[in-house]
């Protein structure tokens, strides 16, 4: 566990890792359904994706980190290997939580523990927030995922330290 300072008061946070291929796995269900809550919240309920497009079917075979404050499931963020690379998708923090460096926090130790060339789906309206993390736009053009604009970005720089402790289930 680690300590973050930020805007709120001191709070207890952890950030849990679910290796590629062990989420399905009966010791790590509770986790990987927290990081379906909170996907949930932020894509299902307040964009509207459908479940159907969110809940694909790869959960089981990803990696995924899982943002705890205390007992509260507050952010998620699932790594996939594809025949492009290593894809950072479902980054997610539920609202309440935002502007405090979260969704930052999770990128990074994802940067960390991700193989290969790394890229995102960025929704256009995040295209910032992922530029100031070091992406950059791969092609201007815009394609859409769920009714909402997205751009394809990369990491062109080499693998990321860990920004903090992540604890990994057994």
């Amino acid at each position: 566990m680690l300590l973050l300072l930020s805007n709120m008061d001191r709070m207890e946070q952890t950030v849990i890792y679910l290796e590629a291929g062990s989420a399905s796995l009966p010791t790590n269900a509770a986790y990987l359904a927290l990081c379906q809550q909170v996907r949930r919240s932020v894509f299902v309920k307040e964009q509207g994706v459908s479940e159907s497009i969110d809940f694909d079917g790869k959960d089981g075979l990803c990696a995924h980190l899982l943002l705890l404050f205390g007992d509260d499931a507050v952010g998620t963020l699932r790594i996939r290997v594809t025949e492009n690379g290593t894809k950072l998708e479902r980054i997610s923090i539920v609202r309440e939580y935002r502007k405090q460096g979260l969704g930052e926090l999770l990128v990074r130790c994802a940067l960390a523990l991700a193989e290969g060339p790394v890229y995102i789906h960025a929704q256009v309206q995040s295209e910032g927030f992922y530029q100031r993390l070091g992406f950059v736009v791969q092609d201007q053009r815009i394609f859409y995922e769920a009714d909402i604009p997205h751009k394809t970005m990369i990491w062109p720089h080499e693998k990321g330290a860990l920004p903090c402790t992540i604890t990994r289930p057994s």
